[in-house]
């Protein structure tokens, strides 16, 4: 059903309104004038019948008063009460005043009106309350008067006008009718199919064609919409294209398979859009140490993952100069707060694993979704920052922080896009139920430990779309 707003309901709302208002005003006018014509039509019937009844009278006169007389009563007596109700006749022969008794209506008052009436341009005069339409005729000092009562003529015209008026309000019906069947073939039903074209390309069916048309303005208005879908259709596979070249630098820049001395690494990597603002990596050092990386740059697609792609290039070139973890996030930081926008900024949890000392010293940007689980079970233990975020401030400082490992030990390192899943009912995972995940998972690979993590982030979803970048790392230290 058309909507109160849609311009099909107010087109139709307003064309029947006028229509309706035309017939109506014309209906009005038609009835009154109707009325009118037929009282004067009345007029002139009763004009005729007093010039008939002249000449009688006048022929009668010789004959006495009671002729005349006779005579009248008799005329008056043979019209109808049901065709004409209201009919009486008057007759003046010098000073003598004759009225029709047939119908007991007879009285100096209503001969003073028909008199009165004859010499009036309007041919009425008021009896009572009523109002008498009559009819004349005179010759010399005689005169014929006829009158009936302008109710009863309106009365009896009346229902044959309304008879008339009802057929020409029926027709006008069938007529809206038709204009209205007319109007939404040729006008409602294609608007309906132009919004029902936008509306697709509104939900992403880029390059829907409307049309054709019949009508000059809706084929136009069609050509445009087409036009703009198919340029809406170039424009949306040209950035698919880019979008899915920038993924694939993006998949380029974090690293493919991971094989370090005493670790095995497992991971899981899942970008909200095309791409992301996490970021993942293991870095050799000179030293013959190696550096595990994680990180989450604040907001979404493409602005999140440039910013990663700088992350990327200042880790490697610090990892050239430095060793220590508080050293290389110092080094990060000064940069990324020199070329970032204002406003930006990005967490990185840095670890340093050393295997001949079977040791892990580590920095914290910010970023505390870091627990450290011992081989011999118990409750994982989570890593706290060492200090503020990248991007934040200038000459920032980072605490170091250092774990001695040995096999068996696992490391969980992920990005809040994991902890802040949330579920149809709004419920968040968050961090005490990963800790349990992770703390359940001990006796089974890293790798399964990843497809475990995945598997119970979907469930918590149940079928919901991903509204941040999930990334996880799983590390297990051996001998």
């Amino acid at each position: 059903m058309a909507g109160l707003r849609s311009i099909r309901f107010r087109l139709l709302a307003a064309v029947n309104a006028a229509m309706a208002l035309l017939l109506l005003v014309f209906l009005v006018v038609d009835y009154y004038r109707e009325i009118a014509e037929r009282v004067a039509q009345t007029h002139i019937a009763l004009e005729g019948e007093a010039k008939t009844l002249l000449p009688a009278v006048l022929r009668l006169r010789p004959l006495g008063t009671p002729a005349v007389q006779e005579y009248v009563d008799t005329v008056c007596g043979q019209m109808q009460d049901s065709t004409s109700p209201g009919h009486h006749i008057g007759a003046r022969l010098g000073d003598v005043v004759l009225q029709a008794t047939a119908h007991h209506r007879a009285s100096p008052d209503i001969f003073a009106a028909m008199q009165a009436a004859g010499q009036s341009a309007t041919h009425r005069a008021m009896v009572g309350r009523e109002e008498l339409v009559v009819g004349s005729s005179e010759y010399a000092d005689v005169g014929v008067y006829v009158s009936e009562y302008l109710t009863n003529i309106q009365q009896s015209a009346r229902g044959q006008v309304l008879l008339r008026l009802a057929r020409i309000m029926l027709l006008a019906v069938v007529a809206t009718a038709v204009v209205n069947l007319v109007f939404l073939r040729m006008a409602a039903k294609p608007l309906e199919r132009l919004v029902e074209t936008v509306r697709q390309i509104a939900r992403g069916q880029l390059g829907v064609q409307a049309g054709p048309f019949k009508t000059e303005e809706l084929g136009y208005l069609a050509g445009e919409i087409n036009s703009m879908s198919s340029s809406l259709a170039e424009i949306d596979r040209h950035r698919r294209h880019e979008m899915d070249k920038a993924r694939r630098i993006q998949e380029h820049l974090l690293p493919r398979e991971i094989s370090l001395p005493g670790l095995a690494v497992a991971h899981l990597y899942q970008p909200a859009t095309e791409v992301a603002g996490d970021y993942y990596d293991v870095v050799a050092v000179s030293d013959g140490s190696w550096l595990l990386c994680i990180a989450d740059v604040s907001g979404h697609g493409v602005p999140a993952a440039m910013s990663a792609a700088m992350l990327k290039t200042l880790l490697m070139h610090a990892a050239d100069r430095h060793v220590a973890p508080a050293q290389i996030l110092r080094f990060i930081n000064d940069r990324f707060a020199a070329v970032s926008l204002g406003g930006d900024f990005a967490s990185m949890m840095l670890a340093r694993w050393v295997p001949e000392a079977a040791t892990l010293e580590y920095a914290s940007a910010g970023h505390g979704n870091t627990w450290f689980l011992p081989a011999g079970g118990g409750a994982p233990r989570e890593l706290p920052s060492t200090g503020l975020p990248l991007g934040i401030q200038e000459n920032s400082t980072w605490e170091t922080g250092c774990v001695h490992v040995t096999s068996g030990d696992r490391l969980l390192l992920v990005t809040d896009g994991i902890t802040e899943t949330f579920n149809p009912a709004g419920e968040v995972f968050g961090s005490n139920r990963l800790a349990d995940v992770f703390r359940q998972c001990g006796g089974i690979a890293v790798t399964e430990l990843v497809k475990k993590i995945d598997e119970t982030l979907s469930a918590h979803r149940a079928g919901g779309a991903l509204t941040d970048d999930c990334t996880v790392v799983a590390v297990e230290f051996m001998a």
